[in-house]
């Protein structure tokens, strides 16, 4: 899915998607720390318990690692994403899926309630 290079180019604090398998998971430290991987590299997302699906990942009772997960939120850096919105066991995304995802979640647009991608309100 290319996480790396388009969180690269996204400028700071920007809305950015990132998509992959999570290959590594923060313990006993909340909110939680997850490591989503794809074939360019590693992007470090912090999850905090007030993101939507943030109290599946931060609860401890689920099996993280090796779990495909999406991730939208708030670019911090290079590979360091602050979830706003985590849909864990997520089917792989096309780039146009990316983009819509992120374009209707900018705008408040109505997602379906399954792909929990919609920013929450206030943010």
């Amino acid at each position: 899915m290319d996480n790396l290079p388009r969180l690269a180019a996204a400028p700071s604090e920007s809305l950015v998607a990132v998509h992959g398998v999570i290959t590594r998971v923060s313990r006993d430290v909340y909110p939680r720390t997850l490591t989503i991987s794809d074939e360019t590299g590693s992007v470090i997302v912090e999850v905090p318990g007030s993101a939507i699906g943030g109290l599946v990942v931060n609860n401890g009772q689920a099996h993280l690692t090796g779990t495909r997960a999406t991730a939208v939120g708030l670019r911090v850096d290079g590979d360091h994403v602050t979830a706003s919105n985590i849909d864990l066991d997520a089917a792989p995304l096309t780039v146009a899926g990316l983009i819509t995802a992120v374009g209707n979640a900018s705008t408040s647009a109505a997602l379906p309630a399954a792909s929990l991608l919609a920013l929450p309100a206030g943010r």
